[in-house]
């Protein structure tokens, strides 16, 4: 995904009150029919880190092949696992619109509209939707499906304008930097390796509010996190408090372990910056858990 704001054209067909179906690709003329919905999709956007604002390749915009899941209800209606106006529709972004076989058209009177990212074909709950952040994250792949994007508009007039989806992040991100300290020698070497502990992986989210929590269930896990570059590292990680002093960093090098204890509130939607100052002795290294930035 890059920054940008894109436009979704959602078109698919209200499952029992439609029966028109198309392959058609849809292109940059396409032209929308009477009563057809369109639908704004806006991603989080760009983010601000170190007080330097960037952007990042592979999650500040769809792309081509990326998916997502819509639900459309009444707007006095819950969401529910079936029987809604439109039911877990997919969606496939082709690098300018977003295309599905079906098309879907208002109904009368207001609605409700839900849409998330990355697309499930196996939605069991719609209140306590199952989702889980990769353990290996360092890597495209691994990355991007670990981050889960939700939006909703409610009380929706069918209309032939697009009905705007602002997108927002649900997990919480970390940025592991690795500093020098007086001791180190030379400079932090490209084979090092960063990797989360205490973590647990599982969250249940409702679909129709995004509020995530984490599985009580689910056991903890260790997530390796994404190389930046040399001193910097991301993961995308389970909202949850870790209260007590527990392992919670370790950084790699060759045959050199450095593990930092440490507790830490990660939040939805916000950015956590874990500052590691590398000394020769492992055990003089020191970790500092910065401030949040909202926004992601």
């Amino acid at each position: 995904m890059k920054t940008t704001k894109l436009t979704l054209m959602a078109i698919m067909a209200v499952t029992t009150l439609v029966a028109c179906s198309s392959d058609e690709e849809r292109n940059d003329m396409y032209i929308p029919d009477e009563g057809e919905i369109v639908l704004q999709m806006v991603h989080p956007g760009t983010v601000s880190l170190n007080q330097k604002s960037m952007t990042r390749a592979t999650e500040t915009a769809f792309e081509a092949n990326d998916s997502i899941g819509v639900y459309v209800t009444a707007a006095d209606a819950a969401l529910q696992l079936g029987g809604n106006e439109v039911n877990n529709e997919l969606f496939v972004y082709n690098g300018t619109l977003w295309n599905s076989k079906r098309k879907v058209y208002w109904n009368e009177g207001l609605h409700n509209v839900y849409a998330y990212y990355p697309y499930s074909k196996q939605v069991n709950d719609v209140q306590d939707y199952s989702f889980s952040v990769q353990e290996n994250q360092n890597s495209v792949w691994g990355y991007t499906h670990s981050d889960f994007l939700w939006a909703g508009a409610t009380n929706v007039e069918a209309s032939a304008s697009p009905v705007t989806m602002q997108f927002a992040h649900k997990m919480s991100s970390v940025v592991v930097l690795l500093e020098k300290g007086e001791n180190f020698e030379g400079s932090i070497p490209a084979n090092a390796e960063v990797f989360l502990y205490s973590t647990v992986t599982k969250a249940t989210i409702d679909l129709a509010t995004g509020d995530v929590a984490r599985d009580s269930y689910a056991g903890t896990g260790t997530i390796c996190c994404r190389k930046m570059s040399n001193t910097e590292y991301w993961a995308i990680v389970v909202p949850q408090n870790i209260a007590s002093r527990r392992p919670l960093v370790e950084v790699v090098i060759g045959d050199v372990s450095y593990l930092m204890e440490g507790k830490i509130s990660y939040k939805p939607g916000m950015r956590h910056t874990i500052t590691v100052t590398l000394d020769k002795n492992p055990e003089q290294t020191k970790i500092d858990i910065g401030g949040e930035i909202v926004g992601w």
